[in-house]
This record gives C-alpha cells, sequence and structure tokens, in this order.
C-alpha cells in the first residue's frame, strides 16, 4: 500500500501578531518565504509542494511573477479569504471571516472571482482550494465542483470550530484519508465516487482524547511544523500511516501537512517572532521531508491525489 505526502501551504500577504494584516499590504512571504526559504528546501528533497494563493497575491505584480517562475515541481491552487476577493473587497484589519457564513450568492460569487483571477494570472484552471480559517459550509462543495476544481482540502478532522465562531465548521468525525464528500455535508463521506475529492488535513486525536474529562480539553495533533518537534511529526504520520493501513481499504495512503508561508519569516505570522523561530519552523519541515525521503513516501500535489484513487 503506497503511501504519498502533500505539503499544502496557505499562501497570504504578511501578517503579525493576531495575524493583523500588515500595511501598506507586504509579501516577503513571498520573495523571502517562498523564493529563498521554501523552494530551495522543496528542490534538495524533491518534494512537490502545493501553494494555495488568496486573492490579494495575484494582484502584486511582482508576488505574481515569481510565483509563475518558481524554481523546481510545485503546484498553484487557490485559498479563500473573502475580505481580499470580490464583491465587496476590501484590506482587512484580521481576516476573520468564515466562508460558510456567506449567504451562497456572496459566496459563489467571491470563489468565481477568486477562480477568474487565478486563470488570468497563470493562463490555466486551478485545481485544488482551501478555505480560509477552514469554514467551508453546505454550499462550498458544490460551488467549487461547479468551478471546476478536483480537490478541496479545507476539512480538519477532530476538530471543531465553534469556538471561533463557525459551529457550522465541526469536522471531529471526518475521515482522516481522502474520500468524496457528501456535497451539502463536508464531514461526510458519500459511498460513490464523486468528480470532486476531499483531501483533509492530517490531524490524530490528542492521546489524552479517552480520559474522562481531560481528553475532552486535550488538543488533537496536528500534521504541521509550526510547533512541535520532528519526533511529534515523525508519530503522527506514523500513526496515521498504522491505522490507514488496519483499515484494509486497500487504498494509497495520504498525509497533508499544512502551514502558512508567511510562518517562515520573522514577524509575518504570530508563530515566528524572530529568526531562531522561523528557522525552527523550517527545520522542522525539513525533519518531515527527511523521514518522508527515507521512508520511500513520495510527494505529491493536492491536484495530483484524484489520480491514485482513479486507478
Amino acid at each position: 500500500m503506497s503511501v504519498y505526502l502533500c505539503i499544502s501551504i496557505d499562501c497570504e500577504c504578511d501578517k503579525g501578531p493576531g495575524w493583523r494584516t500588515r500595511k501598506p499590504l507586504g509579501f516577503y512571504g513571498i520573495s523571502q518565504g517562498i523564493h529563498d526559504r521554501l523552494q530551495p528546501l522543496f528542490r534538495r528533497f524533491r518534494a512537490k509542494p502545493t501553494y494555495l494563493l488568496s486573492a490579494e497575491l495575484m494582484r502584486d505584480a511582482q508576488a505574481l511573477e515569481i510565483l509563475a517562475n518558481l524554481d523546481g515541481d510545485a503546484e498553484l491552487g487557490t485559498h479563500l479569504h473573502g475580505e481580499f476577493a470580490e464583491p465587496g473587497a476590501f484590506e482587512p484589519d484580521a481576516t476573520s471571516v468564515f466562508q460558510c457564513h456567506y449567504d451562497r450568492e456572496t459566496e459563489r460569487r467571491k470563489l468565481e472571482y477568486l477562480t477568474k483571477l487565478f486563470r488570468s494570472s497563470f493562463g490555466r484552471q486551478p485545481r485544488s482550494f482551501r478555505a480560509g480559517r477552514f469554514g467551508i459550509g453546505g454550499h462550498s462543495l458544490r460551488l467549487l465542483q461547479d468551478l471546476g476544481y478536483i480537490v478541496d482540502s479545507s476539512v480538519t478532522p477532530n476538530m471543531d470550530w465553534s469556538g471561533a465562531g463557525a459551529p457550522e465548521a465541526s469536522f471531529r468525525q471526518a475521515p482522516t484519508q481522502p474520500y468524496w464528500p457528501v456535497l451539502d455535508n463536508p464531514e461526510r463521506a458519500s459511498e460513490q465516487a464523486g468528480a470532486l475529492l476531499e483531501v483533509p488535513v492530517t490531524i490524530r486525536p490528542s492521546r489524552l482524547a479517552g480520559i474522562p474529562l481531560i481528553g475532552g480539553w486535550a488538543e488533537p495533533r496536528w500534521l504541521r511544523p509550526t510547533r512541535g518537534s520532528v519526533s511529534g511529526l515523525v508519530d503522527v504520520a506514523r500513526e496515521e500511516i498504522g491505522d490507514a493501513r488496519s483499515a484494509g481499504t486497500g487504498r494509497p495512503i495520504v498525509l497533508n501537512c499544512m502551514f502558512h508561508n508567511v510562518e517562515v519569516i520573522p514577524g509575518a505570522s504570530p508563530y515566528a517572532k524572530n529568526e531562531a523561530e522561523a528557522g525552527a519552523i523550517l527545520q522542522r519541515l525539513a525533519g518531515l521531508l527527511a523521514f518522508a525521503q527515507r521512508e520511500g513516501v513520495s510527494s505529491l500535489g493536492l491536484g495530483d491525489v484524484p489520480d491514485l484513487f482513479a486507478r
């Protein structure tokens, strides 16, 4: 049973403490984060990242030039923070809106705008998508399918975003491996294959999850280099691989690591206040890529995953 690793990166303008948007808008997360730091690391390990682009990046000429001419393999997809997308686009102090809170028509128009912006920027159709704040809802998947997407990667298994203000975005019971979703209920797997595949972020329950009282407050463990250690990332990966093999479906196993492009430069996110913290995130990412290389885990883009399930 083959194992594959996706590295899916939410790409946005530069932020800061509390995810507050830098003004005027800055794009060091593209010029330094992707061009100088991430893409050379991926070339070194022969990995294929998926960069999921928010609308403001594709309206900046320099950022667009860098993204269109990356050295090495990479997939580009889209990432909706609705504040930056028409209709009603503006530069927010912080991106706080969940996609699932838009009415269907507004959500459709914003997704349509984002998709057309990508097509005009790169001359091709985007294949993969992730909602900002993971906030897809009951209309999102059908809208994405109608716009020609073949992969969504917004589902966060074992997570419930009620505490952040979006009880509609509850994914506690979602599968942890790719599945064809029920289009009006992203948490549920359909019994039949469809045109849109869900590739969830790899998130494991806390080791304390089964303990009464304590378990309900324990944080799930993400395949994400933002915090923790290389050994912690490897543990999450090994657990997911083991559980997927035990399920006996015979399908390929897919790991999906996520983070933000702005995390790997100092001061552009809440996670790396200085160079040492940014470097530690890159070192943990390198450790995960080295594990995948040792174990014969192939790297692929989100948009390549449906081909695995069509064989």
